[in-house]
This record gives structure tokens, sequence and C-alpha cells, in this order.
């Protein structure tokens, strides 16, 4: 980002400040603003607007990505801050702007996975999420909120104090809502991996829902710039799905996986719309162009999605919300990407509830301040219908501290649901006033099995030691809503007395509910006894085990290493898992290292054991540690692939910085052997090589060479010239014998550079041109007609890189084809290519004098040599996994609603080449249907802009 790569930026960075140089100066020009929009007159239009607040246009500023105004403020999110806004003069411009928090957003990664979600929840607490960018906070009691690699949710009172993580391992969840029943749910973004999906995500009180940042970078795109193996936890130990047999015990897994780029997220508060989207959910899914509507019902103790369909297709909807008329606004994002003035609010209602008496009342409600109203009219409105009003009456009444009335309510049969439940949150408002003998009227018998979850979930707000007896019974209802509120309780308020209370609510989890496996892990973490854990060792219940193991990972207690020798993979598993990932816990990885010789044959195939234990030895880095990585290296009977893993542990054994091989992460070691590696290595690499077979010897001498390992050459000459082995053995050994410039290359190329195998012999062709430029070149004019394109096109490359007279000569003359049009069109960009690069004044003046011969009003032709001769497996790569070119971000081949742009389903077959090439070339000159932005003039006068959806009668 400085100057002195202002080139190298100009093609992605405008130059916004007008100096002529692209960098970092160009970030600080665009600024963040917030808008006041008003109806001055009240006919349902805006029309006065005005800038609330504006700035916030600092270098390390990320977008403006959450705004609320609750009470006498306005809450703002601007990575890296969250800052609270005051109009103190009452001119509708905020003039007292005071930064809460700022540490978010500590990495330099994804744009847009900011802060976000502003939400005030039925505690009364100011609710937001964060995005995988990281978040390093210091709260205003002085705790460390560090949260590096992963995102979540957050909590804090308004007035900043008692901020605290709420949920963690989002990727970056834009929006959050709550049901009427206190329920957080949201959609969280993909982390762009071929074949994963966004989720629907159920956040409760401590989860945890797997994603790391460092997740998005475990992909063959990444692999070549890191050098870490292609291997996603989030992938392969499929966190990412919906609850299933063997998912890592940790997570509380999505409830489904939907969407394409969610946005905007609500919950109908209750009289928005009209009746029949009473208790829906809206999401905006913005590069799709659609918002869509969907309802919750539960299954166990958490839920499944239900009556899912388009509510309006058409707008780039970026966020939408439910306004004081019970109208949805909807805000469109135009632009897309890049900064402009064509976003718009649009408006939806149904005409025929628009003007009815009960939006006429929630209308007036909501604008009318509480605090002079009479108690028994606050009393009323905590059954209102719409969730707004309701909220807004409870929170009077904490304000006022009326304990007996909320009480009163809560423990009334004859009151409404919504009504006691309001009551019970706001009791938990009122921690502070509520008594021991209050504590026992809460509704915890109620026939309702919502009012008993509640009151259970109150008694651990509120830490009602004294109830300990009634929330264990609690753990025995019939309703798993019920235990799962009463465990979580129980943890708040941390009495061992429940211990085996929960142990048997886990020994009664029918069908294995992930929920109520979280409640009881945080039942047991509140109770913080890592040796009554302990003597879960031999349980009987295999879930009983693992949720001890990440009750002990939370607890990051090191005992967890006893687990290491459960009898069930699962739990062995998640022991690993608890000892490993994250900031790990150090004293027990010396247990996992000793792992990795002990494995049963079964073991020795679960990759996420084998590759945890492998790196636990690496990270120790002892002569110990790096003999037990070759003594595995040396096991037949265990996987190829990890036997590699061990060795190019070894062969890395002192990168810098290190890279975590497994979970991803930056870790620092300290105190490690440097040379231990290299001594054990020396040892017994070779005699490795000598007992390997087929691919997996491939695969070491591929080793070897990536770093400088040396092999026999005598044994790899015998290999080369053996038809009996295999052909990528050939290659490799060939090619390994070039790099070590081994006396005798010419005679082992010549004895396969006619060979029948393809592969072997563009080997040969390379060695030769490394060895000898000027044989290399007879080779090729004495071959050249009878060679395959791709001979062709790795000759023609391998000749540009030479700078003798013979490439130039040779080049001259095929440059002559080209101009006489008697060239294969396959070869067209490869000759282009090599002449330029091969440097000789005559062949660049042949190129240019040939590229003058082009013209094309659309510029494709300018651009030769692109429409023939590529290779579909390099393109597919490409496709799927360039860190730049990844087209799968935005596009997917497959179809299925999934992408971000035009589908490319089936394009090929619908589409020539040319149409392709411009595409990619010019994406703006043919815009698919539904993206392209039309004006249309109107005979009455006037104008209209928008996309064209669809054309139709």
């Amino acid at each position: 980002m400085s100057p002195g790569n202002s080139r190298k930026n100009r093609p992605w960075l405008k130059d916004r400040n007008g100096d002529g140089s692209h960098d970092w100066r160009d970030l600080t020009t665009v600024k963040e603003r917030v808008h006041l929009i008003e109806d001055i007159d009240g006919d349902g239009l805006a029309d006065k607007s005005r800038v609330f607040a504006e700035g916030f246009n600092r270098e390390n500023n990320g977008a403006a990505a959450g705004v609320m105004p609750f009470a006498d403020h306005v809450y703002y999110t601007v990575y890296p801050d969250i800052w609270r806004l005051e109009d103190t003069d009452g001119d509708g411009v905020s003039d007292r702007n005071v930064s809460m928090f700022r540490g978010f957003g500590v990495h330099a990664a994804y744009d847009g996975h900011d802060i976000h979600g502003l939400t005030v929840g039925p505690d009364g607490k100011i609710y937001f999420s964060v995005g995988d960018n990281g978040t390093s906070v210091v709260t205003q009691e002085g705790k460390h909120l560090h949260y590096p690699n992963t995102g979540g949710v957050l909590r804090m009172n308004p007035d900043g104090s008692d901020l605290e993580f709420f949920a963690t391992g989002l990727r970056n969840v834009q929006e959050i809502a709550f049901d009427d029943f206190g329920n957080l749910f949201s959609v969280d973004n993909d982390g762009d991996v071929r074949g994963e999906r966004e989720r629907f995500v159920y956040i409760t009180e401590g989860s945890d829902s797997g994603w790391r940042l460092n997740w998005q970078f475990r992909t063959k795109g990444w692999s070549p710039y890191t050098g870490m193996p292609i291997y996603s936890p989030w992938i392969e130990e499929k966190m990412w799905v919906p609850h299933h047999t063997g998912q890592p015990a940790h997570i509380t897994p999505p409830l489904s996986n939907y969407s394409v780029g969610p946005g905007g997220f609500k919950y109908n508060p209750g009289t928005a719309l009209n009746e029949a989207y009473k208790g829906f959910f809206f999401l905006a899914q913005f590069p799709v162009k659609k918002i869509t509507a969907f309802r919750v019902k539960t299954k166990g103790a958490y839920f499944e999605m239900t009556d899912e369909h388009i509510f309006h297709q058409g707008l780039m909807a970026s966020a939408l919300n439910f306004g004081p008329d019970g109208a949805a606004y909807i805000a469109d994002w135009d632009g897309m990407w890049q900064p402009n003035d064509k976003g718009a609010i649009y408006k939806i209602d149904d005409p025929d509830i628009a003007g009815s008496d009960i939006r006429k009342e929630v209308k007036v409600l909501l604008a009318e301040p509480f605090h002079s109203s009479p108690e028994s009219k606050l009393k009323r409105l905590l059954g209102h219908a719409d969730q707004r009003i309701r909220l807004k009456a409870q929170f009077e009444l904490v304000k006022r501290g009326k304990v007996e009335t909320l009480l009163n309510v809560a423990e009334n049969k004859s009151e409404s649901q919504m009504a006691r439940i309001h009551a019970l949150w706001g009791l938990g408002q009122l921690e502070d006033l509520v008594s021991v003998s209050l504590v026992s009227r809460l509704p915890f018998s109620d026939e309702d099995s919502e009012i008993r979850a509640q009151s259970a979930k109150i008694a651990g707000v509120l830490k009602a030691s004294s109830q300990i007896q009634t929330l264990i019974k609690l753990l025995q209802d019939e309703s798993p809503r019920v235990r799962f509120m009463a465990s979580i309780a129980l943890g708040k308020i941390g009495d061992f007395r429940a211990f085996d209370a929960v142990t048997q609510l886990l020994e009664k989890n029918v069908g294995n509910d992930p929920y109520i496996r979280h409640a009881s892990v945080m039942g047991w973490v509140g109770m913080n006894d890592s040796g009554a854990l302990n003597q879960l060792l031999d349980h009987a219940n295999l879930d009983v085990r693992l949720a001890a193991v990440v009750s002990l990972r939370r607890l990051k207690d090191p005992t967890v290493r006893r687990f290491l020798n459960d009898k069930h993979p699962f739990v062995i598993r998640e022991a690993a898992r608890a000892i490993h990932d994250d900031f790990s816990i150090p004293s027990a990885l010396p247990d996992l290292a000793a792992l990795l010789l002990d494995l049963s044959d079964s073991l020795q195939k679960d990759e996420a054991v084998v590759r945890r234990s492998i790196s636990a030895n690496l990270r120790l880095g002892q002569i110990e540690h790096a003999e037990q990585l070759l003594r595995f290296a040396e096991l037949s009977a265990a996987p190829s692939a990890m036997r590699l893993e061990a060795l190019e542990s070894l062969a890395t054994w002192n990168a810098f910085p290190f890279i975590d091989r497994v979970v991803g992460r930056v870790r620092e070691l300290k105190g490690r052997n440097p040379s231990a590696a290299e001594t054990v290595l020396k040892a017994k690499f070779q005699s490795i090589v000598n007992r390997a077979e087929g691919e997996f010897r491939s695969d070491l001498l591929k080793l070897a060479a990536r770093h400088g390992i040396e092999v026999d050459h005598f044994i790899l000459a015998e290999w080369v010239v053996s038809d009996e082995m295999d052909s990528v053995t050939r290659v490799r050994a060939l090619s390994s014998l070039t790099d070590s410039n081994y006396p005798d290359l010419l005679n082992i190329i010549n004895r396969v550079l006619y060979s029948n195998k393809l592969e072997l012999r563009i080997q040969a062709m390379r060695s030769l041109a490394e060895a000898d430029e000027t044989l290399f070149g007879n080779h090729f004019k004495m071959n050249r007609s009878k060679w395959s394109v791709a001979e062709k096109q790795v000759g023609l490359e391998l000749l540009g890189g030479m700078q003798t007279e013979l490439s130039a000569e040779i080049l001259s003359d095929i440059m002559v084809e080209l101009q006489q049009g008697t060239l294969d069109s396959k070869l067209e960009l490869d000759v282009l290519s090599a002449s330029e690069k091969q440097g000789n004044p005559g062949l660049k003046s042949l190129v240019k004098n040939y590229r003058q011969t082009l013209t094309d009003s659309r510029g494709i032709n300018n651009q030769p040599g692109l429409l023939q001769g590529g290779n579909a497996d390099r393109g597919r790569n490409i496709f799927d996994n360039h860190v730049a070119g990844q087209c799968i971000r935005c596009h997917d081949a497959g179809g299925a609603d999934k992408q971000v742009g035009p589908e490319l389903k089936g394009i090929g077959k619908t589409r020539d080449r040319t149409y392709l090439l411009e595409a990619l070339l010019n994406p703006s000159a043919t815009l698919a249907e539904g993206y392209a932005l039309t004006m249309i003039g109107l005979k009455a006068g006037g104008s209209h802009a928008g996309r064209v959806v669809a054309e139709n009668s």
C-alpha cells in the first residue's frame, strides 16, 4: 500500500484523492456516514435527509456496518471501534462521538467481515456480531477478550459495562435476530470452498459454531503460498454441515445449509406486514437478489426451518428492517462492490393492513415516551401483539424497579404467555433487587413448558443457589428445552451438587442432541471440577465421555490427556482436538505426541488424530519427537499420506514463521532442537525411499526435491531407465537427477527421450534443455513435426527461456508460419510468448508486426492465442482454487442456486469460445439477464432506473 507500489495497485485501487499515486492515502478519502432520514409530513415517503455523523475514514477503518438508535444514543460500528453517538442539542446532528471499545478487526483479511448486527436483546443488553477478522478488546472491567481467529456475537450493557462474548465460532453473520421467545438466530456466510454452503445457525449462550479464520486458507489455491497441506478441519471433519454422527463434539452445529450471500436478517415483531407473516424471519440474500422468509419449529432442544419461500425478488438488498408503521424497509445495494450513489431504500407493505387500528396504535406507542405512563398500562403492554412494545414496557418497569409487579405477572396463569415471559425477563434484569424468597415464586412447575424453561433461565441469570434442587428436578422435565435451560442455569450457579444430575441428563440424551450436550458442558464448566470430570473416564455412555472432554477443553485442563486412552475413536479424536487446536493445552502436548506410535490399525487411518499427533511432535521439537516422526514414516501399514506428512514435518522443522500444519495458526515455538530433524533424515530417509513403492515413492522424490534432501543418484538412474517402473516415479527421478547435475545425465536422457510415455518424453525434453541448449534446439528442429500439441507447447516454452542464436532462429521460422497462417492455432499464444521472452530484437519486431495486423472492434482478437490450446484441468483448478481468480466465490458451474454472479452451468454448450473470452477480458461488454442496469423513459415524462430481471408478457 506504499506509494512505491502505486503501479502495482492501479488495477484495483482508484486514485481517489487525485495525487497521482495509488496508495494507502486513497483509503482515507471515502467517509463513512450515518444519515438521518425523515418523513416530515407523514405521507409514508422520505422528504428530509441529513448527515447525522460522518468521518471514520482513517486508513485502518473498515466499512460502517451497523447503526442502531436506542434510548438517547445511536450505536454505530466501524472497524476497529464501536461508537456511541449523541445529539445533545437536538439539531439532528451528532455532536458527541465516543469510541466505546477499540480492538475489533485484528487481521487484515476479508473486507466486510466487520462489526454489525446491532440488536437489543430481551435482557436489555446490546448484542452485536463481529466477523472473523478477530477481536482483541479490553473491557471496562479490565478483562481481555482475545479471540483473534474467529467471529462471534458479543453483548454489553448500554453504557458499555459487562462486555462479553455471548457466542464464538462464527465466520461473518451480518445481522442477528431474536424471536418472541428470546432465541437468537442468524445465517452465517460460507468459507468460499467448493461444495460448502452458508449456514442457518441457532446461536446459544457459550456456543462455538466451529469456524476459524485460518480455515479460509486451507485450500489448494493457498497451499503454494503457505506451504501447508490441503487439509481443512472445517471441511474434512464436517463442521459446516448439520448434526451427524461423529461430528466434532465441541461445536453447536448449524440447523441447515442455506442461502447465498446472507446479509440483512430480521424477525417480524408481530404486527408488521400481515397475519400470514407473523412469526417469520426474513433474510436478504443480496447476491441473488432475493429476500426469503421462513419460520422455525422445535426439534429436541434446538430447531429446524419450515415454511421457507421467496418473499421478494429483484433487488440487491443488503439490509432490511420493519418500520414503526409495520412496513418492511429494504436497503438496495444497487452499485455492488464499488462506492456510488445508486443505493435506495424501498418500502413493502400489505395495503389492506397498512391503515389498520393495530398499526396505528403501534406507531403511536413506539413514538410515545413511557416514563410517565401509569404502571397499569405498562403491565398491560407486556402482552402486546408487537415485540417492540412489549420490550419497551418491560424496560420501563425494570427502570422503575417494579419487582413485585413483574413477579405477579410472571406467576399469574391468567396472563398471556408473552406477558409472563417478558415479566420473567424483566426480573432477570433486576438481579440486585430479587431476594431469595422472591425467586422461589418463579413458576418452575407451570403447565406451560415455555414458562418452565424461561423460569429456569432466569434462575440462572439471578444465580439463585436456593433453587438448586428445583433446577435439578427440571433436568428430568419432559421438555428438552426445559432441560437445556436448566443445565445452563446450573452452570451459572456453579454448585457441584448438580454434577451427577447433569451426568444423568447426558445418559438420557436420546439421539445425542448436540444442544443438550452443549447445555451439559455449560453446566459442568460452571461447576469447574476437573477431578469429577476425570472420574467419568470409564463411564459407559459415549456422550458423557465426549462432554467431559469438551468441558476439560473449555477449562484448559491438561488432565484431558487421560481421554487419549479411551476405547472409542470419537473420544480420542475429541481429546486430540482439545489438546492441539486453538491456543492448545501445552502441558498435554507430549501425551498427544507419544500417541503417534501407539495407534491401533484403525486409528492410524484416522486423519484428524494422526495429523494432530504429528503436529504435536513437530511443535515440541526435540530429538525424541523427530525420531517418533521418522519411525511413523517407516510404518508400511500406515496411510501413505500420513507417512508423507510426518516426513514433510521433519523437512520443514525450522520453518519461520511457523504455521500450524493442522489448523493454520501462526505459532511461536520455543526451546526446540533445530538440528534434530536433519539428523534423523540423514540417517533414515534413503532406506524409506528404497522400500517405497508406486505413488508413495514418487511423492518421496518430490518431497526430497522440494527440500534439498539428497537421494542416491545411482538408484534414481536405474529407476529412470527401467520400463518396469511406473511413469510417475521415472519422471520424478529424472527431474531429481537434472536438479542435482548428475554426471551421466545426457546418457540417461537419451535412453528415454523417445519413450512411449508422453510424460516421460516431456520431462526428458526439459532435462535436455537444462543440460545442453544446443542439443535441445537440434532435437526440437528434428522432431517437432512428430510431436503432440503438448510436446510442442513445452518445447516452445523451453526455447523462450534460451538466449541463443539457435533458439532465436527456430522461433523466427515459426513466427513466419504464424504470419502465413500455416501454424496450428493452438500454438499461437505459445510462440508469441516464447518469442517475446527470448528477447532477440528481430523476434520482437516480428511479434510487433504480427500484433499490428490484428483488429477487432471488441478487442478479442487483439489477445491472440487465447481461444485455442488451453488446458481444461488447469482451468478448473483456477476456477475452484486460484487465490485472486477464484471464480467459485461468485459463480457456480453446478447451478443449484449457489452463485453470486450469473449461473455458469452448461455455459460451454450455449456460448462459443469468443463470448467466454470476452466475458473474461471485458466482463461488462455483455451482461447476463438480470444483471444489466437499464434506464426506461416514460411517455408521461420522467424515468425509471433498475435491473431487468426478466422479460415476459
